[in-house]
């Protein structure tokens, strides 16, 4: 048996380096912040090449894995745009070039919820590599690195049309 100790000793100091990174982006996502939009697709980008990486570099059976991530993938996008529809529009500031974003809690949610996931899988994988060649754990890795990449894809989509489309009428899209 592995304890937890253990496990925790021998993950890379540049996991926790990575883990601290995206924590602090969490928390800065909880306020009103200015944003590149350029800048605000480096989470979708950074969770999509993070998943499909894992996805052919730990899995035997990648196949399984990529096509569930596909079929993942636009569903969290969905749910991840359903999610930031609740909050307040992003609007664009022409001057400054930036997207006034409103303060939400889904970065930090889809943060956490990602990197525990993707944490505990390869550790799991570590502990038992003969795992990794199963279906079953390809389809929950597939599953897993889907949904969090398309939320973030849906969170960061919708952000960028609210700034594009904004009609300067409450928070109402221009139609």
């Amino acid at each position: 048996m592995v304890s937890i100790s253990s496990i925790l000793s021998h993950t890379p100091v540049w996991v926790w380096a990575l883990f601290a990174f995206l924590v602090l982006s969490g928390l800065s996502a909880l306020r009103p912040r200015k944003s590149r939009p350029v800048t605000m697709l480096l989470l979708p980008v950074f969770f999509f090449v993070w998943g499909l990486y894992s996805v052919f570099m730990e899995l035997p059976r990648w196949t399984i894995a990529l096509g569930v991530f596909a079929v993942m993938t636009a569903i969290g996008f969905r749910i991840g745009w359903l999610l930031a529809s609740r909050y307040p529009a992003s609007t664009y500031d022409r001057e400054a070039r930036r997207v006034m974003r409103p303060g939400t809690p889904l970065t930090l949610i889809f943060i956490m919820i990602g990197f525990v996931a993707k944490y505990v899988l390869s550790v799991v994988i570590a502990i038992n590599p003969d795992l990794s060649g199963t279906i079953g754990f390809s389809l929950l890795y597939g599953t897993t690195s889907g949904l969090i990449s398309g939320a973030f894809w849906g969170i960061m989509g919708l952000q960028l049309l609210q700034a594009f489309n904004y009609s300067g009428q409450g928070n109402r899209l221009a139609g």
